[in-house]
């Protein structure tokens, strides 16, 4: 049966699109709200609420990477999304492997199939999200 409601729900609602895994300096955090907003100059937009830690890293290095694996990492999406990257090396508890970037100081995971690193040239609020957009710098893809 489906269910229809009027607002999103707590903890309920499905992410129907690709889940790709945030790095920005060491940390990892999965990230559902994210798209290309253009094909030239390449540009791709990502939303963080403010309360997150990878909220303050972007903001403060102004770059991330997208990393996109395969569904057997399922469980690095779990943990990384379950932990809090002020304590925990989430490389480490994911089982992960950091690899350098070619034109950002943040991280990138080596088991990805696909990588954007990323400068913000532009940062929008809306509501309890803010939407970051980047110039795509290097894409890594295997």
């Amino acid at each position: 049966m489906v269910k229809t409601v009027e607002k999103l729900e707590q903890k309920i609602h499905a992410q129907p699109r690709t889940c790709a895994l945030l790095t920005c300096q060491n940390n990892i955090m999965p990230l559902a709200w994210h798209m290309p907003f253009s094909k030239e100059p390449f540009r791709y937009g990502i939303a963080l609420r403010d309360e997150n830690h990878s909220y303050d890293l972007v903001q403060e290095t102004g770059e991330f990477a997208l990393n996109f694996l395969d569904i057997q990492y399922h469980e690095a999406y779990e943990i990384s999304g379950s932990t809090h990257g002020h304590s925990v090396d989430k490389f480490a508890r994911t089982g992960l492997h950091p690899k350098t970037a070619q034109s950002i100081q943040s991280s990138l995971i080596e088991e990805a199939y696909l990588i954007y690193e990323c400068r913000i040239i532009d940062r929008i609020n809306y509501g309890d999200h803010n939407v970051f957009v980047a110039d795509v710098l290097h894409i890594h893809n295997k």
